[in-house]
């Protein structure tokens, strides 16, 4: 093993969401490939402390409760941490301290970015982004759509390193004689498109929409949005509002589920949908973000250009009519799953990423 035996990874958060889900998959792969790993995590008083952190101390990581995205960052504390490891991996845009500590300690630092469109919001809103992303010895990113994106904000490296998961079992239903189920997982805001699913909700005839169960999941990051979602879904009693699962809780309705739907206005490749893959599940998604590369309209899934509610209506109907169609492009999906998203590929590509910026940081 020639890479970097000593690394150190953070982590914005660590909910049951999509970045720290894809951070902890490639974290586990790293420990069982026998790399030293440790992670730093936010104070357990902050709103983005979650259960992730028990599951890093349970499998044995080692921790460092450090991150607080409500204070000004201690870059001399950060520093001297990056100092006693052999290589840093920054998670998501907003954690720029760690890429700017590492740079000043001179180890070398991969900054992992998921954000799509709403990156031009938050380099707006933190003034430090910007410059931090110059400092980076390389920048990775799932999706090259996403990639293109940043390529005017800096002439930094960029790599893209599709995502990858865990294989989920697919489960065996029984969909002779049952009403469709539909789920929709993500955190309550407006960037996620709730409310786009619920309007094509209201827009199926009536008969149709009778014949299928709609279920969404997520925790509340905008309690106004949920409120008036809450009270639009009120006048559905097929419709079903949950609010935070956690993973295995999220795993278990997406299995439970024929259709899995991603409306949202913002994406990059949301890991709802690779485990709606592998479990070899039908899918709805807006064309956003990097889910273009992977997944093809009547193919493996049912693209409709986002915010398009016909489109969207049209989609859900041909779910809840043509079981053959369901079927059909779960099977497809598996097999783009198996193809494109193993966590083999993921670790490797990283761990060859880490090899090249060590030699290129020695040269």
């Amino acid at each position: 093993m020639t890479s970097p035996s000593r690394i150190l990874c953070f982590a914005h958060e660590t909910t049951w969401s999509g970045a720290p889900i894809q951070l902890f998959h490639l974290v586990r792969w790293l420990q069982s490939e026998g790399y030293e790993v440790a992670v730093a995590v936010p104070k357990p008083e902050t709103a983005e402390s979650g259960p992730i952190s028990d599951e890093l101390q349970r499998i044995g990581v080692e921790i460092f409760s450090v991150i607080d995205l409500s204070a000004r960052p201690d870059l001399a504390g950060l520093s001297e941490l990056c100092a006693r490891f052999d290589l840093v991996v920054a998670n998501t845009l907003v954690m720029w301290a760690p890429v700017r500590a590492a740079y000043e300690a001179a180890v070398p630092v991969i900054w992992y970015i998921h954000e799509s469109l709403v990156a031009e919001q938050l380099i707006a809103q933190i003034p430090e982004i910007h410059p931090a992303l110059g400092l980076a010895d390389l920048i990775v990113m799932p999706t090259h759509r996403t990639a293109r994106l940043y390529a005017g904000w800096t002439d930094r490296p960029i790599e893209v390193v599709p995502y990858g998961i865990p294989e989920v079992q697919p489960a065996l239903t029984n969909t002779s004689s049952k009403k469709r189920n539909f789920l929709l997982l993500g955190t309550y805001e407006p960037r996620k498109g709730q409310d786009l699913f619920l309007r094509a909700i209201g827009e199926l005839d009536a008969g149709v929409r009778d014949r299928a169960v709609f279920r969404m999941g997520g925790r509340i990051l905008d309690r106004a949005f949920h409120a008036n979602l809450a009270r639009e879904a009120a006048k559905y009693p097929n419709v079903h509002l949950l609010e935070a699962l956690s993973h295995e809780e999220a795993l278990a309705a997406n299995a439970a589920s024929d259709v899995l739907v991603c409306s949202s206005r913002d994406e990059t490749m949301p890991v709802a949908i690779l485990e709606a893959m592998s479990l070899g599940k039908a899918i709805i998604t807006a064309s956003v973000g990097g889910v273009t590369q992977w997944l093809q309209d009547g193919v493996n899934a049912l693209l409709v250009p986002p915010e398009d509610s016909p489109a969207l209506v049209a989609a859900l109907r041909r779910c809840i009519e043509k079981e053959n169609l369901v079927h059909s492009l779960g099977q497809q999906a598996r097999k783009t799953f198996r193809d494109n998203f193993s966590l083999n590929q993921l670790g490797r590509h990283f761990v060859a990423l880490f090899e090249r910026v060590k030699k290129e940081k020695t040269r």
